[in-house]
């Protein structure tokens, strides 16, 4: 195709379609094309994965879940943090983030950070607005951290 402000024919459609588009991607395309392909691969080690840690792992989810508004959401946080790691999954990420703990927070922003410039985090919905939210923080760390989320 020598001229490229022409419109694309029929066929020329379906073939681009049937063998793949090879225009680039934008960077927000890129960062949703990573995430699906994260999550694809996460589903699929869960399904072949029968080890005790994966278990493990969604036992402590499960609890941070199920302590999510109560007086014991800290303490099930720390206790995934030991046992698991950090959250990579942005919904517990953003259930640690309620936490209310200075420390939590700020590592799980550094982890979301790292992500986001990997370009494998798109920051939307609730996860967003909490950010939001704490980069108005009098706290200078948490408030740089989410502004740089936000940037």
């Amino acid at each position: 195709m020598s001229n490229d402000d022409r419109k694309l024919t029929y066929s020329e459609r379906d073939r681009m379609r049937r063998d793949g588009d090879d225009r680039p991607k934008g960077g927000k395309a890129k960062a949703e094309d990573a995430r699906k392909t994260r999550d694809a691969l996460a589903a699929a080690d869960s399904l072949f994965a029968g080890d005790e840690r994966g278990q493990e792992a969604k036992a402590h989810a499960k609890t941070v879940r199920d302590a999510h508004g109560t007086e014991g959401l800290k303490a099930a946080c720390e206790a995934y943090v030991e046992a698991v790691g950090l959250p990579r999954d942005v919904e517990l990420a953003s259930i640690f983030l309620d936490a209310g703990d200075k420390a939590l927070s700020v590592a799980v922003l550094d982890v979301l950070l790292a992500e986001k410039e990997a370009g494998e985090l798109v920051l939307e919905g609730g996860l967003k607005r909490q950010i939001r939210i704490l980069s108005e923080d009098f706290d200078d760390d948490l408030a740089s951290r989410a502004e740089d989320l936000l940037e």
